[in-house]
């Protein structure tokens, strides 16, 4: 492993998974053009209802709900981030959960399992698209588990912050800018040692 490839890796571990600053910038960074921070803006929350929606139908034992579970997971993860913005999100994934298995008991298997195939493909296919086209490289699949979990609470966050002003706490906005200045001057850099 070189100097930079451990430099580069060395600030991979760093950003940890709760810390919002850090996750934040990078997630901005990687979502830099308006119509791709627009499809995630608005097609991820399509992503996680349908999740919930089919986790219904799984059989699991003792007659556990596995998309409560996972909306427990989502809501504790994000009330650990941040005490308010994750309570608010939390609520949130609540209500999306009773909302999920409302529809569900209203639409049944069949019915369901098409709208859950036609939303997650519309979905990700405008997702990797938007990285594709627009940002010109892929998506971050190397940290697939983090971004799945985070990423719905960054942007619940950028929302807050446009709308009310949010931060979780003075000076949040201006780190967060600071570090993807950080992170795109880096990834500037490495592009250009790549070229010549």
């Amino acid at each position: 492993m070189g100097a930079e490839e451990g430099k580069h890796h060395g600030r991979r571990r760093r950003r940890g998974l709760l810390d919002l600053e850090a996750q934040l910038a990078f997630f901005r960074s990687q979502h830099r053009h308006p119509v791709n921070a627009a499809a995630h803006l608005l097609l991820v929350a399509p992503i996680l209802f349908t999740n919930l929606l089919i986790l219904r139908f799984l059989p699991t034992p003792l007659g556990l709900d596995p998309a409560l579970a996972l909306a427990l997971a989502y809501a504790a993860a994000y009330l650990a981030a941040d005490g308010r913005a994750g309570a608010l999100a939390g609520l949130l994934f609540l209500a999306a959960w009773a909302a999920s298995r409302a529809l569900a008991a209203r639409l049944g298997f069949a019915r369901s399992w098409r709208v859950v195939l036609a939303t997650q493909l519309f979905c990700w296919t405008w997702q990797f698209l938007g990285h594709g086209l627009f940002e010109k490289r892929g998506p971050t699949l190397s940290e697939l588990p983090e971004v799945f979990l985070m990423e719905p609470f960054l942007i619940f966050l950028q929302i807050l912050n446009k709308l009310f002003g949010y931060e979780p706490y003075p000076g949040f906005t201006k780190n967060v800018d600071k570090k993807m200045e950080g992170i795109l001057k880096e990834s500037s850099e490495l592009e250009q040692r790549k070229i010549t």
